[in-house]
């Protein structure tokens, strides 16, 4: 996605409300004359299945953005939602012109998470021979939906012969930023993920959403909402909480936390974040970021803080406090002079600046962090128009490649569990908020399941030394995490991924 001024789109995004209601999508098998070459790519318009066939062709189009020609495939495919029912979705696939010249061209792939990207956000990547994939005319929120769909496109789209399993990457914002997180956790391997302004501590999020809605929306004497765009999004509590069925702050929430899975989250990291963020508050991230705001401009009441119910990843509840040192850099973006500021249901105004974002060349863990002092009741996820730049860190990344050190330990022990269909942090639900609790699903089918792992590792070891460090991991695994045999052949990086290539037939 073209990320300048990606904060405007989250926030438009995070206000459509009508993203919780159902939308018309694509169903027809139509194909425009100047697309058919992308039908050879999307043959299947039979039943979706769970693996072989899992994307079903609805339809093929193709239009000009900027004198990029973009063609977009849509699909339908199965996948098992949260309560392990089947569940039908569908998926946006943008395709560059390099493979209409030679289909066998094996492209980068983005996915973009959460929300939908559109032909116009899609074009920039696709321009250099991105891949991009998106889901598509979804009716549900993702807050509401979990990472179920996403991750059933990424596993489906990974497979495509076109894709280069060692250069994927997901980005996303908001809701999407966090579920760019949680997929950032159970992929592998990774170029990067982009995450902007995510959710790290779900339960404090949606009870922080819920808890001042009163205090958002009443404004005595007027009908104009004290803080409009929290009275917005604080809607959507009303399809979380019985989506989930379980108090905030419960261990069911915090499974679907960022900040749970933050030890498996090894490939480069650059996530946005902003101290005037009245939607995901900076609390969550440290208490040392917070900027003490003016208690006259807000209704009694309002509060942000991060109380000791909530549960932690070993008893710490903020990112910082989470990770290591060595696992993060931080950077403190003062703000630009000039920069438009964001008015609820106005244009802003003026000349929004390119900032490139900085970003560490030696930690996972790259924190942004734009100074824009304290939070007003006026202000959405940042106070002023930021025009973003990633592509420095995308394109270092890239140039640095997959390296050894992004298979650890506790990553290698979530794709063997992934592999035996066990999940890395196991929740229970209650439907409608009624009835007894059930076990909540986070995992794709069995068999698609197995495929991306065995997929991910067997590009991990093509090559020697990512083979021998995948090799010594795989002996300190526990016995019943094992399940590709006692030892990954004799040790020698050609042995090594002979057997995962057994796997994979």
């Amino acid at each position: 996605m073209n990320k300048t001024s990606l904060l405007s789109f989250i926030i438009l995004a995070c206000l459509c409300v009508s993203l919780c209601l159902p939308c018309v999508g694509q169903t027809q098998n139509s194909v425009t004359t100047a697309a058919e070459w992308a039908t050879k790519l999307f043959p299947y318009t039979g039943t979706p299945d769970h693996l072989e066939h899992r994307l079903r062709r609805l339809s093929v189009s193709e239009q000009s953005v900027n004198g990029v020609v973009v063609t977009a495939v849509t699909a339908e495919l199965t996948y098992p939602d949260m309560y392990g029912k089947d569940h039908l979705g569908q998926v946006k696939i943008y395709l560059p012109s390099a493979l209409r010249d030679t289909p066998s061209h094996r492209c980068p792939l983005m996915h973009n998470a959460g929300y939908e990207i559109d032909e116009k956000g899609a074009s920039g990547l696709v321009a250099k021979g991105y891949v991009v994939c998106t889901p598509h005319a979804e009716p549900v929120h993702p807050l509401c939906r979990n990472v179920n769909l996403d991750t059933a496109i990424l596993h489906a789209v990974r497979r495509l012969s076109f894709i280069d399993p060692l250069k994927v990457s997901i980005q996303g914002g908001s809701a999407g930023g966090w579920m760019t997180l949680l997929l950032t956790a159970d992929t592998f391997p990774l170029v990067c993920s982009m995450p902007d302004v995510p959710l790290i501590h779900f339960g404090y999020n949606i009870d922080y959403l819920e808890a001042n809605r009163e205090a958002a929306t009443a404004q005595k004497g007027t009908e104009k909402p004290n803080m409009p765009y929290l009275a917005a999004v604080s809607l959507i509590t009303e399809q979380v909480r019985p989506f989930y069925g379980m108090p905030y702050d419960s261990a069911t929430y915090f499974a679907v936390s960022p900040l749970a899975h933050s030890d498996t989250i090894t490939a480069p990291t650059l996530a946005t974040f902003s101290t005037a963020d009245v939607l995901v508050p900076i609390d969550q991230v440290a208490s040392n970021l917070v900027v003490p705001r003016n208690s006259e401009m807000f209704l009694e009441g309002y509060h942000t803080a991060l109380e000791d119910r909530f549960p932690g990843l070993n008893g710490k509840r903020t990112l910082l406090k989470a990770l290591t040192a060595k696992k993060y850099e931080m950077f403190r973006v003062p703000i630009e002079a000039g920069l438009p500021r964001i008015k609820f249901g106005e244009t802003p105004s003026g000349q929004t600046k390119q900032i490139g974002l900085p970003f560490s060349r030696s930690k996972v863990w790259s924190i942004v962090v734009l100074e824009e002092g304290a939070a007003e009741p006026s202000d959405a996820h940042t106070k002023y128009v930021w025009g973003m730049n990633h592509e420095p860190f995308r394109l270092w990344a890239e140039e640095r490649g997959v390296t050894a050190d992004q298979l650890t330990l506790p990553k290698l022990k979530r794709l063997m569990k992934r592999y035996k269909g066990e999940a890395w942090r196991p929740l229970q639900v209650r439907p409608d908020g009624k009835g007894a609790e059930i076990a909540g699903n986070q995992l794709d089918y069995p068999e698609a399941e197995r495929a991306d792992v065995i997929l991910g590792l067997a590009a991990f070891a093509t090559d020697d030394a990512r083979a021998s460090h995948l090799f010594r991991l795989y002996s300190r695994l526990p016995k019943d995490l094992k399940v590709l045999g006692a030892h990954l052949g004799d040790g020698t990086p050609k042995r090594v991924l002979a057997v995962l290539e057994t796997y994979g037939k």
